[in-house]
């Protein structure tokens, strides 16, 4: 099991802090967007974002160790972040897959792989949480944020882009579809 010390975990809750929450070193509790109109590639890397600050929220709730907090921040962020796989996975990639023909071995069959795995790494940490082990949810969380950085980097850099250019002319089926997964 990988594990980030506390040094690098104050180091990402102030990044997260200043990039979000105007330099304080925990992120506010505000208003998550959904950019729709604005192309896939807006959506779908605003949706990282929104994560990022959810995890961030349910990483500042660990250090208070409120329980109740703790589990309303938990589950927020598992919600927020099976909703975005289930996005991509149901809306988004097969009608990437369909217009490009990439399939097996293909971008989005590698995406899928690796959502199974943070999949795996979110049934931990639920697990941990319903045990009260609040510290190795942290731990598991380290884990989590670098499947989840490695795996965003993909998706922002390659991914994004190429299905923004062959997608253009589905995007306004596609972002229709994706209302309904928006609360």
């Amino acid at each position: 099991m990988l594990s980030c010390d506390n040094n690098m975990r104050e180091v990402f809750m102030s990044f997260l802090g200043k990039m979000f929450g105007g330099g304080q070193s925990e992120p506010r509790n505000e208003e998550r967007s959904f950019p729709l109109d604005q192309g896939l590639a807006a959506f779908f890397q605003q949706d990282h974002r929104n994560c990022d600050l959810d995890y961030a929220e349910l990483e500042a709730a660990l250090g208070t160790g409120n329980e109740e907090e703790i589990k309303e921040k938990w589950q927020c962020f598992d919600k927020n972040m099976r909703r975005h796989f289930e996005m991509e996975e149901k809306e988004f990639f097969p009608q990437f897959e369909q217009k490009t023909g990439m399939t097996q071995g293909g971008p989005t069959f590698v995406m899928r792989m690796e959502h199974a795995r943070m999949c795996v790494v979110l049934e931990q940490m639920a697990a941990l949480i319903e045990e009260g082990q609040y510290e190795e949810v942290r731990n598991q969380g380290d884990t989590l944020l670098m499947l989840a950085q490695q795996h965003n980097v993909k998706e922002e850099g390659m991914l994004y882009p190429m299905a923004g250019q062959h997608l253009a002319q589905e995007w306004s089926e596609i972002s229709e579809s994706l209302k309904g997964y928006l609360d």
